[in-house]
């Protein structure tokens, strides 16, 4: 079964977005860090509205790795700047 969005929010220093998720049962959590926000972000902004905005991008990638790269339940899983950059890159040649 595919890993399910449950939230995310916005720490509140602001430094980095938590994405929940579940997956066999288990709850995972996606860390995003500041420079992946900023980066998904248009124009550059790490704020709530922003994570809102681009949690289905987050959770793609999320799923991937968890797919991909299978680890540990209790392992949370990062979301970087990298990672981002390497979405866009992969859809930039799609469209």
């Amino acid at each position: 079964m595919l890993p399910r969005f449950i939230t995310a929010f916005l720490r509140s220093s602001g430094e980095t977005g938590v994405v929940l998720m579940e997956h066999d049962g288990a709850q995972r959590v996606v860390i995003i860090d500041r420079e992946a926000l900023r980066e998904i972000s248009s124009p550059p902004r790490v704020d709530e509205t922003r994570l809102q905005e681009n949690v289905g991008t987050i959770c793609e990638i999320a799923t991937s790795k968890m797919l991909l790269q299978p680890q540990s339940t209790f392992s949370p899983i990062r979301v970087s700047k990298d990672d981002i950059e390497a979405w866009k890159a992969s859809h930039d040649t799609l469209h």
